[in-house]
């Protein structure tokens, strides 16, 4: 099922963009489409807005993009700048980030038969990344444990057909669950 284009889904309100940026998503479309911006490219707008106006820092100039992008139906919900999607599930788990993470592992390797190709225990968020089929992607992401409980997000990167990324969403939810079965 492909997403239609005008249904934005960054999880951004209109309200938060304002309150940000100075400016409602709208007025910043103007601006945008009065300089032609329709024909450039996500890393030419993104750092247009970011060189000429000082409300919007990397993050903001990003965000700006990505709505206007979708906005004009130049992007879908979801798609990457290089034509890919993205698509991610989050639980908080009942355990600290390395047992979050070392569950999600555990879950994720017996689905896909195959331990992670990687895995980075050093940073804030630790990870572990498995390669799927083509240039597809499996992250598990354990944030920093809030004490007894860690939010750990999968997310499947680089589907290049927009009709998996529902199915891709359901397979994520699931493994989530199962992870969560798993501890108890």
């Amino acid at each position: 099922m492909t997403v239609a284009v005008n249904e934005h889904s960054s999880g951004m309100s209109d309200d938060a963009m304002r309150t940000a940026t100075g400016r409602l998503p709208d007025a910043w479309f103007t601006i945008l489409d009065s300089h032609g911006a329709t024909t450039w490219t996500h890393t030419v707008i993104a750092r247009w807005l970011f060189d000429n106006f000082d409300t919007l820092d990397g993050w903001w100039s990003q965000a700006v993009t990505v709505r206007y992008e979708q906005s004009r139906g130049m992007r879908q919900p979801g798609q990457q700048a290089d034509g890919t999607y993205s698509v991610s599930a989050t639980k908080t788990v009942p355990r600290d980030s390395h047992a979050a993470l070392d569950a999600a592992i555990r879950v994720v390797s017996a689905e896909l038969g195959a331990a992670p190709d990687s895995d980075n225990r050093s940073a804030r968020y630790i990870t572990a990344r498995w390669s799927l089929e083509g240039r597809e992607s499996l992250l598990a992401t354990a944030a920093p444990d809030t004490g007894d409980s860690t939010p750990l997000t999968l997310t499947h990167s680089r589907i290049e057909d927009a009709d998996a990324v529902a199915d891709a969403k359901s397979t994520l939810t699931a493994l989530l669950a199962k992870l969560v079965e798993s501890l108890h």
